[in-house]
């Protein structure tokens, strides 16, 4: 559940605001890499759309964009594309989540047997 969905006088709840931290953390870092790896690509698809003068639907350029613009909705850095239905990377959170808690709930269960 978002921050924003808290009641605006509510005291932000620690977990909650941490777990909201670490999650930015992550799209910001998924972020930064896919920045990183576009910047040469779009100076070679310039190089190549520049010699080759393709057709617009066939143009290196214009594919990178619309890379671009799916990485967007896929990263979800600002909570945009959360209500559409796209899969973004909240979704591999919460899947983790999932995941982390069942394994937490197995140890905790056994646990108790292991004494």
């Amino acid at each position: 559940m978002p921050l924003e969905s808290l009641p605006p006088n509510e005291p932000l709840p620690f977990r909650r605001t941490f777990r909201h931290l670490i999650v930015f953390q992550i799209k910001l870092f998924v972020d930064a890499v896919r920045d990183v790896l576009f910047s040469p690509l779009s100076l070679v698809a310039f190089i190549i759309d520049s010699l080759m003068r393709p057709k617009a639907k066939d143009s290196l350029s214009l594919r990178l964009m619309h890379l671009g613009q799916r990485s967007d909705r896929v990263i979800n850095l600002f909570n945009e594309y959360s209500d559409n239905g796209d899969y973004t990377i909240d979704h591999t959170v919460k899947e983790v989540e999932t995941v982390l808690q069942k394994e937490m709930e197995k140890r905790q269960q056994q646990s108790p047997d292991d004494k």
